[in-house]
C-alpha cells in the first residue's frame, strides 16, 4: 500500500502539525508533496496530485511567485504558493500534467546579455 503524507496547513497558513497521513478526508488546505531541481536557466517542481483532473487545475505565475490550487475528486483541495528566490517572466513559465503528476518548467529572468563587438 502507497501512503502519502502531506502537510496541512490552517486558516493562517501555518502547518497544525508536523506530517499528517490523509485518507481523503474534507480537510480543506493540504499542500501537495513536491520536489525542485535547479539548474543554471531553471526552475522544475514536481508536483504530486493524485485525484486531480487537468482542467480543475489553476496556475498562476508572477515575477516572484507561483500559485497552485487543484480540487479533487475526493474533495480535498490541493493548494501550494511557490515562493522564487529569482526573478522569472510569468508568461514563460511552462505546466504538463499527466498521471497525477504537475511539472512546472520556471524560467529564470535573463538579467544581462552578452554584447556582440562589431
Amino acid at each position: 500500500m502507497i501512503r502519502r503524507y502531506y502537510i496541512i496547513r490552517d486558516a493562517n497558513n501555518s502547518p497544525s502539525k508536523d506530517y499528517w497521513h490523509i485518507d481523503y478526508c474534507t480537510a480543506n488546505n493540504v499542500e501537495p508533496l513536491i520536489e525542485y531541481k535547479e539548474t543554471g536557466e531553471m526552475l522544475v517542481a514536481t508536483l504530486d496530485l493524485p485525484c486531480v483532473e487537468k482542467e480543475n487545475i489553476e496556475v498562476s505565475s508572477e515575477e516572484y511567485c507561483i500559485r497552485v490550487c487543484a480540487p479533487t475528486t475526493r474533495g480535498i483541495c490541493f493548494k501550494k504558493v511557490i515562493n522564487l528566490p529569482f526573478a522569472t517572466e510569468p508568461q514563460n513559465v511552462a505546466a504538463t500534467f499527466k498521471k497525477g503528476v504537475l511539472v512546472l518548467e520556471i524560467p529564470k529572468k535573463i538579467k544581462h546579455f552578452k554584447v556582440e563587438i562589431k
